[in-house]
């Protein structure tokens, strides 16, 4: 028989057969420097997948054929030495066994504490803390905002209304102070099932990851206490949501996208948390932010400039000029590709309004120059080439770099200038 028809009677590769052969396991006679394989040939066969269906190693299934061709297992002696084979096997096989229940039984417990995670915690019922009243102005004319209508628990703004006495209105609906979103782009939408997060390969999570703990250290470098501290444009990542067990409960933090729907599934996750902080929650565009004007003395900007350049030219730090000072402090992430490349093509191709400076790094760090006084840190964190699938860097082109660098500017130079 042929190796062509050995193979296929066993229905495996010649490859495989001649992997056998190397390490021993088979031993045809050779005519003419062809194999010619024989009914011996085909007992050693399936003697051999039938050691491997019982998770032999090849060295003890060439143990057990090489017994078997020198005795046949004919002998008292040979064959006690086969079965003293199968049974020192099978006691592997059931510790083996026994690791995989306690395993199972283990990931079970894991089901069963993670699905009653949620519906077993006590949801914190936030609001809008009062603490955060003497912070709130008309973002028109920067007049005293007046409450309506309000409904109060423990220090929280449930349900009201702010108004202003040029016209301006907000509501305050489930805790959450929503204003005027501005014009929005018609290639955007919330992201509410949160798919940029879901859809990220384990190498980009990864980087981000290295990237959260770069921006917390800097973070928690600063005098935190009673300051304002501001994250906008949630809508791809949440730095406050992933990082808050781990910052300052004497902070005042305030989280803002122009989609309710947006701020209301972190402000749902964030109450789940059950932390005992002060967090602001607004619906609104960063240039409308019912804020005094000089407010904010941290910036967080976890993707938000490249979030923002994709829809108008310019980074996020232009919609907020106006709420920060000299003693402001920005930490933040900037993702970058080769401008040009194909990843910026495409991305022009989804988002016709992208900006060209959208991802591009020199062009970014010329900017934090500009805008900031002092470069306290900066860190070039990586890249990866496979972002993910979905809505992950839809316009990622996979095998180009995407790369990841962080910042920590402070003194803000022009906080003079118009917000746009």
């Amino acid at each position: 028989m042929k190796i062509s028809e050995f193979s296929q009677h066993f229905h495996l590769a010649p490859e495989t057969i001649r992997y056998y052969i190397n390490k021993g396991l088979l031993v045809p006679v050779t005519k003419n420097d062809r194999y010619n394989f024989r009914e011996q040939d085909i007992e050693d066969m399936e003697l051999l997948l039938r050691l491997k269906s019982f998770r032999f190693s090849i060295t003890d299934i060439h143990k057990i054929l090489s017994l078997k061709r020198l005795s046949n297992l004919d002998s008292s002696e040979e064959l006690n030495d086969y079965i003293n084979i199968l049974k020192a096997q099978k006691k592997v096989l059931l510790g083996e066994k026994a690791q995989l229940q306690k395993l199972i039984n283990d990931l079970q417990q894991e089901i069963s504490t993670s699905s009653g995670k949620h519906t077993g915690a006590i949801k914190r019922k936030s609001g809008v803390p009062l603490t955060f009243l003497p912070y709130l102005s008309c973002p028109h004319c920067q007049g005293q905002l007046s409450i309506s209508n309000c409904n109060i628990e423990r220090d929280q703004i449930i349900s009201g209304g702010l108004n202003c006495a040029c016209g301006f209105k907000a509501t305050i609906q489930n805790g959450i102070i929503i204003g005027q979103p501005g014009k929005i782009s018609v290639y955007d939408g919330p992201d509410v099932e949160r798919n940029s997060y879901r859809m990220m390969s384990p190498s980009l999570i990864t980087l981000m990851q290295k990237a959260y703990h770069w921006m917390l250290e800097r973070l928690n470098k600063c005098n935190t206490k009673g300051k304002l501290v501001l994250e906008n444009f949630v809508n791809n990542y949440c730095f406050c949501y992933s990082n808050f067990e781990s910052m300052d409960k004497d902070a005042y933090y305030i989280i803002t996208d122009k989609y309710p729907e947006i701020v209301a599934v972190y402000k749902s996750l964030i109450d789940k948390l059950n932390l005992d902080l002060q967090v602001l929650y607004i619906a609104a565009g960063s240039h409308l932010l019912p804020l005094k004007n000089n407010c904010i003395d941290i910036y967080i900007d976890l993707d938000a400039s490249n979030e923002y350049a994709i829809f108008h030219n310019g980074y996020a730090v232009d919609a907020l000029t106006r709420y920060f000072h000299q003693d402001t402090y920005a930490i933040g992430a900037f993702f970058f590709f080769k401008p040009g490349g194909p990843s910026a093509q495409e991305l022009l191709r989804q988002y016709p309004e992208t900006w060209e400076k959208s991802f591009d790094i020199v062009h970014f760090r010329k900017y934090l120059q500009e805008m900031w006084q002092d470069t306290l840190d900066y860190y070039n964190i990586g890249y990866v080439t496979d972002s993910g699938e979905g809505e992950s860097f839809s316009y990622h082109i996979p095998g180009e770099k995407l790369g990841l660098n962080t910042y920590f500017m402070h003194g803000f130079k022009n906080s003079n200038k118009k917000t746009l």
